[in-house]
């Protein structure tokens, strides 16, 4: 068995870094996509604009504001 060198973990944890910086940049974008798409069905989401629906609750989670009440 190899021992690695703290060079060879060095170069290892920095393309992993690399790599999960990466995915941050690839999920925030993804947040962002669906947070704007969220927000357009919001204006016309018949559950929201139906006042029978209407129940002033805070909301935690932005989908069960498209729940039936």
């Amino acid at each position: 068995m190899r021992k690695i060198s703290g060079k060879e973990e060095y170069e290892c944890l920095e393309q992993e870094n690399t790599v999960l910086r990466r995915e941050i940049g690839k999920l925030t974008e993804e947040l962002k996509h669906l947070s704007e798409v969220l927000k357009e069905h919001e204006k016309i989401c018949p559950l929201l604009l139906c006042p029978m629906n209407f129940v002033p609750v805070p909301r935690l989670d932005p989908v069960a504001g498209c729940l039936p009440r």
